[in-house]
């Protein structure tokens, strides 16, 4: 026998269980009846699915009991709660109360701030409240560190503040700010150029009146003497500041009475 017939021999074989399958005709799904409105049964065609039929319902939603993992337990997802502060009561940027108790508080505050193509201010302080009665005390410190080209200085100050609350609505506040050094020279042995010592700390002793004209909105009026950069001398000026108060902490103000002085100065 060819090596032809051997292989036509064996898918014979291989066709024959095929062949004798297709000859077991299976029951027509859709019987026909002799009564014209018999003639096609409805629950033949459409029969109660095995999930959702009410025959054999099954139950699909299987529990899973959790697999205990000796490394990373298994434990349940938590929503996430973000404790967002409120603003309006007790939230400063960049400050943080150490300790607080009834009438005051120790705070710790800090900031950078970033000035391309002169330096970057690297600021820190830390101070303490007190209120008794109609009295507000404030003392602290505070480093500032200045980063520039080829140099870096560090200065340190001293603060403090006395305020007598009159009525809800007028209170008159003393300060003192005083700063130790003096601005550093540059690598080349001149001192700092105008564009930056004007953001040197500078010591500053006066007074004011606070008058809030409403909860939001008020004007700080006043006289201090600030120190001249570079040099020993003190010089008065004017205080005339309006101010917008976002909280209890924070205020945004506009120093009208320093920038008109200096105007009509030249």
């Amino acid at each position: 026998m060819t090596m032809k017939y051997r292989h036509l021999l064996v898918l014979s074989l291989l066709a024959l269980p095929m062949i004798c399958f297709s000859q077991n005709e299976m029951k027509d799904s859709i019987p026909f009846g002799q009564n014209k409105n018999n003639g096609i049964s409805v629950e033949a065609v459409a029969k109660p699915d095995s999930i959702y039929g009410e025959k054999n319902r099954v139950d699909y939603h299987l529990a899973y009991p959790p697999v205990l993992d000796p490394i990373f337990p298994y434990r349940l997802a938590q929503p996430l709660d973000f404790h967002i502060p409120n603003l309006h009561l007790h939230f400063t940027p960049g400050q943080a109360g150490l300790l607080i108790w009834n009438s005051g508080e120790i705070i710790a505050a800090g900031g950078t701030r970033a000035l391309p193509g002169l330096m970057q201010i690297d600021s820190g302080t830390l101070g303490f409240y007190q209120s008794i009665g109609n009295f507000t005390f404030y003392a602290g410190g505070m480093v500032n560190k200045y980063a520039y080209f080829c140099g870096l200085n560090t200065q340190y100050c001293i603060n403090g503040s006395i305020t007598y609350q009159f009525t809800p609505k007028l209170s008159a506040t003393v300060f003192g700010d005083y700063c130790i050094g003096q601005p550093p020279q540059m690598t080349n042995g001149m001192p700092m150029p105008p564009a930056m010592i004007g953001y040197y700390g500078r010591s500053a002793f006066g007074g004011y009146l606070d008058y809030r004209i409403n909860e939001r909105w008020g004007v700080q009026t006043g006289i201090q003497t600030v120190q001249q950069v570079g040099t020993n001398r003190y010089q008065a000026e004017p205080i005339v500041t309006p101010y917008y108060k976002i909280n209890k902490k924070v205020s945004i103000g506009l120093p009208i009475g320093q920038i008109l002085y200096h105007i009509l100065k030249r």
